[in-house]
């Protein structure tokens, strides 16, 4: 150990060689240029608009799927309810990205997607209380069918 009583020796002071300074004063303006706000194009919105609305689609066309696909072990129209409600959510979802999107005809065919889901869930609303989940499943099957045929349509409509 050194003597305490003796003075601090401090170390020259170094600057850092000029290649290094060189690299960090370019990656700066580098660094700062991701953080400028660019606006989307309008093609880019619309083809934005159009992905979202295609998702929310196929959403849809998944949970109705699950929907025909009850099991004999189900718990019938109490479990369907509970289906009806994530439909329900999907068809929302869809109504709401269709606004984005400008083509007509896709907000034609989403019409025609609320009121085959309208059907759906009449059909549902109808069913006896003790129906199984192969009957109940057999008795919406073809408003199923129908939604499902109204899902496609509105993804043929948009080119999903």
């Amino acid at each position: 150990m050194g003597d305490l009583t003796s003075p601090i020796r401090r170390r020259p002071h170094r600057r850092p060689p000029r290649a290094v300074l060189a690299v960090v004063l370019a990656v700066i303006p580098l660094s700062l240029s991701g953080c400028s706000a660019v606006a989307p194009t309008p093609r880019e919105r619309a083809l934005a608009a159009v992905d979202a609305f295609c998702e929310d689609l196929g959403a849809l066309r998944m949970d109705a799927g699950r929907l025909a696909g009850l099991s004999p072990r189900s718990k019938g129209r109490d479990e369907l309810r509970d289906l009806r409600e994530d439909v329900a959510h999907d068809v929302d979802l869809v109504a709401g990205s269709v606004r984005a999107v400008r083509k007509a005809r896709a907000r034609a065919r989403v019409r025609a997607v609320s009121q085959a889901y309208d059907r759906v869930s009449r059909a549902i609303d109808e069913l006896p209380s003790a129906a199984t989940g192969a009957e109940a499943a057999q008795r919406i099957r073809p408003h199923l069918e129908a939604l499902d045929q109204a899902v496609a349509a509105s993804q043929a409509a948009v080119k999903c």
